[in-house]
């Protein structure tokens, strides 16, 4: 089939889904005003693959295909291949401003990623259901969300709770499943969602190890929206809610039937705890050129609240801009260099190498985990800072009326007067005003906000696990060498017996 249209698009996600939001069992999400100004953002970028000057970025032709499918599905084996997938999903990001964190392309690189796991770990049959699922969403184009995370039945227990997704039958042509999952971003405008591992499990909890995809649509699986925040303003006094506001939602399974060829993993200990850090990087690639865009817009807002407030030509308003500045120029580096990170691991993985270390001697003994690191600390970082310089350079001035507002009669000949900014029409400053509120007053931005925080799941656990990777030690023996200690037996002592 190849890349569809967005109106293809919209018309595929009348298939009968139980869609539950605000309340009310949604019949046509189509139609939805809660979610149909999402569906226009995405079927747009549906339409921009079929533009002359997005085309070539946008869409690939596969080996021995004859119609081009998305390139977010391009294999990065070689550096121009990964820059060529990295100038697909900065396209993407940019169409949407970096503000949906789950767009198909997240999961487009997740199902690369999964792949090549898998193939690593030598389970071959696995990787070919992974790979047949790949071609599938790929050569139709469909729209995928996932579900990784566990209810939050109790957050101070390891174990994974009863009340997750986890297997009850196994019959001769699939299995049977039952539970929750959450925090299903887009599923209420998905096609497809993919279940799959996020948090480890410990042994005896097979059946809970899980990896396979259905279509949205799947008897017995029901959508719980969170309250959806588009609540028909207009684009002048939402202009973010009304366009991107993605949905998340809970997902219900209520003994749903999963097909075969459907079932990736069910009930491997080992490969569903192994196969995300054994993801070689095409998810980390994506996220970071997204949350790089998003950098770039929230810079841009900033520099806007700058401006029409008069504050741009103040030295203590500049030194604020600047920095954001300079995180976008590091944001810019980190996306560079997640394609040589990706290609060194793919190269490695080809030869039985867990990480490359060839030529990294000057950066220590492994290859370090850019956009890993990145994804979990570097962005949750300048995002707030870029949200805290938006707040400070627009100070009250959000906080106002809205366009029907200024439109009033007996209203607009005073505001058009007084309501001015620098050189800045009244109405544009309040459209600029209207923006700023949107992305840091609004319940659309504080999602944001909270969502970025919680990317890559819980920050803290994110912080523990990276002070126990390798990086950790080489740096804690750099200061060994410098003292001429060794750790030995779990105990520091003086080197050479000193």
């Amino acid at each position: 089939m190849g890349i569809r249209t967005g109106q293809q698009y919209i018309d595929s996600l009348r298939d009968g889904r139980a869609l539950h939001a605000g309340g009310n069992r949604v019949a046509d999400v189509t139609t939805s005003p809660a979610f149909r100004g999402v569906i226009d953002t995405i079927a747009a970028l549906y339409d921009a693959q079929h533009t002359a000057d997005q085309r070539e970025t946008l869409t690939f032709v596969p080996a021995g295909a004859a119609a081009p499918v998305s390139a977010t599905y391009l294999s990065a084996r070689t550096q121009a291949q990964a820059e060529q997938l990295l100038a697909c999903f900065r396209a993407r990001a940019d169409l949407t401003y970096g503000l949906m964190g789950r767009l198909s392309d997240f999961m487009s690189a997740w199902c690369m990623d999964q792949i090549e796991a898998l193939t690593f770990m030598c389970r071959q049959a696995e990787a070919e259901k992974a790979r047949w699922y790949r071609d599938f969403v790929r050569d139709h184009d469909l729209a995928i969300t996932h579900t990784l995370i566990d209810p939050q039945t109790d957050r101070s227990k390891d174990a994974a709770p009863d009340e997750t997704v986890h297997l009850v039958e196994r019959r001769r042509d699939g299995i049977v499943v039952r539970g929750a999952r959450l925090l299903s971003t887009l599923a209420p405008v998905a096609n497809e969602v993919l279940v799959g591992p996020y948090q480890p499990r410990l042994p005896g909890e097979e059946d809970k190890c899980l990896l396979f995809s259905l279509p949205m649509n799947s008897p017995g699986l029901t959508i719980v929206c969170r309250e959806p925040y588009s609540d028909n303003r207009s684009v002048f006094d939402r202009p973010l809610t009304s366009r991107y506001d993605e949905g998340d939602a809970v997902l219900l399974f209520d003994n749903v039937f999963v097909p075969d060829e459907r079932v990736i993993l069910a009930g491997d200990l080992h490969a569903f705890n192994n196969l995300i850090p054994l993801y070689p990087g095409y998810t980390t690639m994506q996220a970071v050129a997204r949350s790089t865009a998003k950098l770039r817009f929230l810079t841009g807002v900033a520099a806007l609240a700058a401006r029409v407030t008069g504050r741009d030509k103040l030295p203590r308003y500049r030194e604020i801009l600047g920095e954001l500045v300079c995180h976008l120029n590091v944001a810019e580096g980190i996306e560079r260099a997640c394609t040589f990170d990706i290609v060194e691991r793919l190269t490695a993985y080809g030869v039985g190498q867990p990480v490359g270390i060839d030529g990294l001697q000057s950066m220590g003994r492994t290859q370090p985990r850019v956009g890993t690191s990145a994804v979990v600390a570097f962005f949750p970082m300048v995002n707030k800072a870029a949200y805290d310089a938006i707040r400070v350079i627009g100070g009250s001035g959000p906080i106002t009326f809205t366009e029907q507002d200024f439109e009033d009669p007996a209203l607009k000949p005073l505001l058009e007067q007084l309501m001015i900014g620098p050189g800045v029409p009244a109405k544009m400053r309040l459209q600029a005003m209207k923006l700023i509120w949107d992305i840091t007053g609004e319940q659309f931005g504080a999602r944001q906000a909270l969502y970025e925080r919680h990317y890559s799941g819980d920050p803290i656990k994110n912080m523990v696990m990276m002070s126990h990777s390798p990086k950790y030690d080489e740096a804690e023996a750099l200061v060994f060498r410098l003292l001429g200690w060794e750790l030995a037996d779990g105990s520091l002592r003086l080197k050479d017996g000193g």
